[in-house]
């Protein structure tokens, strides 16, 4: 019969291989993710520069704010060493999740996209693959600096729950970044503009935090913002996490209402502008 009729025959296996196409499903989207992952780790193992971002950049600027402005902090009663790692942290994961927005935008501008978008893959593999890769990066490169400021003093002071708890709350920050920083290349897909825009979310969140010196040493019209912004409440809970006798409660708690919700928001604009590239 296939001899006699091949069109048939044809039809038949391309019905098959429908039929046992996987792109949807929880099973589909974790193996999917994870295979995209682990492509997206290989890249960032041969790329330099991105070598050098997790090694030495945080290092760098945790020695460099040290000796600058120890010694002042440390006229203030603060013990800087302990108030500054928490921010440094969080920079380190927006370098992070800057990197995974030019990853995105090559693969968009490369036909990477829109050629895995063809095949027979989860829907989701190409954000989970790349959100994946980069919250390890994000976990190396807190591990580095955590112990690289261990030479400089730093200590957990409340026990091995809390470091747990502190990876928690940087990873679910990472997250945010990355689904945010993503949304920001699927949105504008040229690599010189998304990297000229990278640093628009990057600075006013961070530089204008507690997380560097205290509120109440900005401007009295500027410390609401200070005071309550996400990266000011997520810094102050990391630090009441590595050190004694900071308040835990409210900065934790202002964390994880602002980062779930992020989190959300951004995540479903990534995939809406995932969904509409052509």
């Amino acid at each position: 019969m296939d001899a006699i009729n091949p069109r048939g025959d044809i039809s038949a296996r391309a019905k098959q291989m429908v039929a046992t196409r996987r792109e949807s499903g929880l099973e589909s989207a974790i193996r999917d993710s994870l295979t995209i992952g682990w492509r997206n780790l290989i890249r960032l193992t041969r790329t330099p520069s991105a070598i050098v971002s997790v090694l030495l950049f945080p290092i760098i600027f945790l020695s460099c704010f040290l000796f600058a402005f120890g010694r002042f902090m440390s006229a203030q009663g603060i013990d800087y060493i302990q108030y500054l790692v928490p921010i440094i942290t969080l920079q380190a994961i927006f370098f992070t999740a800057m990197g995974a927005a030019v990853t995105l935008t090559k693969d968009v501008q490369s036909g990477m996209l829109q050629r895995c978008r063809s095949m027979p893959i989860s829907r989701v593999a190409i954000l989970g693959g790349l959100m994946i890769a980069y919250l390890i990066r994000a976990a190396i490169a807190t591990a580095i600096l955590l112990l690289f400021a261990h030479i400089y003093g730093f200590r957990f002071e409340t026990g091995i729950l809390s470091v747990i708890a502190y990876f928690a709350i940087a990873l679910l920050f990472a997250a945010t970044a990355i689904a945010g920083y993503s949304a920001l290349a699927l949105k504008v897909r040229q690599l010189d503009l998304v990297q000229s825009l990278l640093i628009v979310p990057y600075a006013p969140f961070l530089l204008l935090s507690n997380g560097f010196t205290p509120a109440e040493n900005f401007p009295s019209w500027l410390q609401p913002f200070v005071q309550h912004q996400p990266v000011s409440y997520t810094a102050a809970a990391l630090r009441a996490f590595s050190s004694r006798g900071e308040d835990l409660l409210v900065p934790a708690g202002g964390s994880l209402l602002w980062l779930t919700g992020l989190l959300v928001l951004l995540s479903l604009i990534a995939v809406r502008l995932y969904r509409g590239l052509s």
